[in-house]
């Protein structure tokens, strides 16, 4: 007989008198802890993980199109990359509100400890980090859109954490919406295929990384016009728009 995987959508941590979400078990224990005595607890028993997986996903499931017309919700495009002649991982996100860039922020990391998940660390440290403006200035809810799976999976609990990057990004994600109260939903999107947030994510975690930009943004940026909520965002951008271009970023501080 197959060993039971348990879902808990909604549940308690006594331990840690916290609020817990879309987590995925492996043992009736497990999950006992989070739901006995919980009222309105909830949680389901299944034979595979993707079950459970799909009924996690099953009452949040929302698509691109319908979270893009939410009014007045942040949009986090997160992204990383690597260097291998450095060992370095780097990251990148990019924070937009009705239509507008309100945030980007991008960096390397210190030393080449992570190297051996290489831009994974980037993508992870991205989110976090877009969780974290969220905390800071009392947003309750964002969407983030993310080329690489591990960012919602890992966040749920749905994949294994043999890594101490993943394991402490499940820890600091869940930490961090439970204590501010933010609601989080995942969109996956294909790297390169022209999503002008996503690949200005992209250029922006590799130019932190000293590598090579192909110039995508720059490209998308022609003839188009993006507005940006003050000059400290703009500046970040000219790192990979050609200075020609520029008039086609209009700051919209007063």
């Amino acid at each position: 007989m197959s060993k039971k995987v348990y879902a808990v959508k909604e549940g308690y941590d006594f331990a840690n008198d916290r609020k817990v979400e879309n987590l995925i078990l492996s043992s009736w224990s497990e999950c006992e802890k989070y739901v006995k005595g919980v009222k309105g607890a909830k949680y389901k028993s299944f034979l595979t993980a993707d079950e459970a997986e799909k009924y996690l996903n099953q009452e949040t499931g929302i698509s691109k199109e319908k979270l893009m017309l939410l009014p007045d919700v942040f949009y986090a495009y997160v992204d990383g990359s690597y260097n291998d002649a450095t060992g370095k991982y780097s990251y990148a996100l990019v924070i937009i509100r009705n239509n507008v860039i309100r945030y980007i922020e991008n960096g390397s990391a210190e030393d080449d400890s992570e190297r051996s998940i290489r831009q994974i660390a980037g993508e992870l440290k991205a989110a976090i980090r877009s969780l974290e403006y969220c905390a800071d200035n009392r947003i309750n809810e964002i969407v983030i859109f993310h080329d690489y799976e591990g960012v919602r999976q890992h966040a749920l609990g749905t994949w294994s954490r043999r890594e101490k990057s993943s394991q402490k990004y499940y820890q600091d994600y869940n930490h961090i919406i439970n204590k501010y109260d933010i609601k989080v939903h995942f969109m996956k999107v294909e790297s390169h295929t022209g999503d002008l947030y996503n690949e200005m994510a992209d250029e922006l975690a590799k130019y932190a990384a000293h590598i090579p930009i192909k110039g995508v943004t720059n490209k998308n940026i022609v003839n188009n016009t993006i507005f940006v909520n003050d000059t400290t965002v703009k500046d970040k951008l000219m790192d990979i728009i050609s200075p020609e271009n520029s008039d086609n970023i209009i700051i919209l501080e007063k």
